[in-house]
């Protein structure tokens, strides 16, 4: 696996209820040099945003309580925070074609099962990091 140049201390928020997944995805991107902060519901991601001010969040749609499209709505509306990068992650890419705003207001898009080279790949280009 390619490592990038990370900046330091760039943060990246998961908002995803699959536990096993946030492990995964933790362990990918702590490997990589990423410090990584997660939550499994909307609330809280709302509240970790506003505080932590993460450069990327990698967002699932379909979870318990609030749907993730609050967050991403929360986060392009609020000044200080409204051009984090947003990766929504979506097992259900049915979710995004019926909700066409999800596709004006996230960076990109992938959808489950989601490769980690391809989550790397995309974290790389969104912030223009160099593979190594």
């Amino acid at each position: 696996m390619q490592t990038s140049h990370v900046p330091a201390g760039m943060k990246i928020l998961i908002v995803e209820d699959d536990v096993d997944l946030v492990e995964t995805y933790t362990d990918l991107l702590e490997a990589q040099g990423y410090v990584v902060i997660s939550v499994l519901r909307a609330a809280d991601a709302i509240q970790v945003t506003t505080r932590q001010k993460p450069h990327l969040i990698i967002l699932d749609l379909n979870l318990p309580g609030d749907s993730g499209g609050l967050v991403l709505n929360f986060v392009r509306r609020y000044p200080p925070i409204a051009k984090t990068k947003i990766i929504v992650a979506t097992g259900q890419p049915d979710m995004i074609n019926s909700n066409l705003y999800v596709a004006d207001k996230a960076d990109a898009i992938l959808t489950k099962p989601i490769t980690n080279q391809t989550l790397l790949d995309t974290i790389y280009d969104l912030f223009n990091l160099s593979h190594v």
